[in-house]
């Protein structure tokens, strides 16, 4: 018998902990809870598949956690869920996905399915579509124009452009893409996310 999958929820706000236990109750998941970084290094003793982790938190911040879970060889799919605005240099963060609070309950229910999903994917496609995520994401606060002048994102741009064509397009039917991409950025170069390379 196969385990429920385990997702970690991490903020230090206990009211944003309850209402994201909530938001994920329907999902056929394990849901274990930290109330900061600490607890969260702690809790991925735990067979954790996937992190949603704050990434302003006291005493130890998100990136840190994220830096540790990577170095003690934890492997979750991690996501930033966070006030703090996504700036180019999480292109180089080993994250699959980032969210500005504040975030809609289907966005990150489906976040969190995509993350899930993604476990079954071959290496490729998977590091495709958190390229995908993290453009989206950058996409939210900035124009393509502007962005292309950071050499992170240039670089983002240009894996992204030469993965596409060894992505085999029916893995690509993700609503949490589908949706960051036809919302995420007012660029009128921004083409909403389809499915077949």
């Amino acid at each position: 018998m196969n385990r429920r999958p385990r997702v970690l929820i991490v903020d230090d706000e206990p009211a944003l902990l309850d209402l994201y236990e909530i938001w994920l109750a329907d999902l056929d998941v394990a849901i274990r809870r930290a109330n900061g970084g600490a607890e969260a290094l702690e809790r991925c003793h735990e067979g954790i598949d996937v992190v949603l982790l704050d990434r302003h938190m006291p005493r130890l911040s998100g990136d840190e956690v994220l830096d540790e879970l990577r170095e003690r060889g934890f492997d979750p799919r991690v996501a930033f869920v966070s006030a703090a605005t996504p700036d180019v240099r999480i292109v180089d963060l080993d994250i699959d996905a980032y969210l500005t609070k504040p975030v809609a309950r289907e966005v990150y229910v489906d976040l969190v399915q995509s993350l899930l999903r993604r476990e079954s994917l071959p290496e490729t496609t998977d590091r495709y579509l958190s390229n995908l995520s993290k453009r989206a994401a950058l996409l939210e606060t900035e124009s393509r124009s502007v962005l292309r002048n950071e050499s992170a994102y240039a670089a983002l741009e240009e894996e992204i452009s030469e993965m596409a064509p060894r992505i085999d397009g029916h893995q690509l039917d993700d609503p949490f893409l589908r949706r960051a991409s036809t919302d995420g950025g007012a660029d009128d170069e921004l083409v909403p996310f389809d499915p077949t390379p």
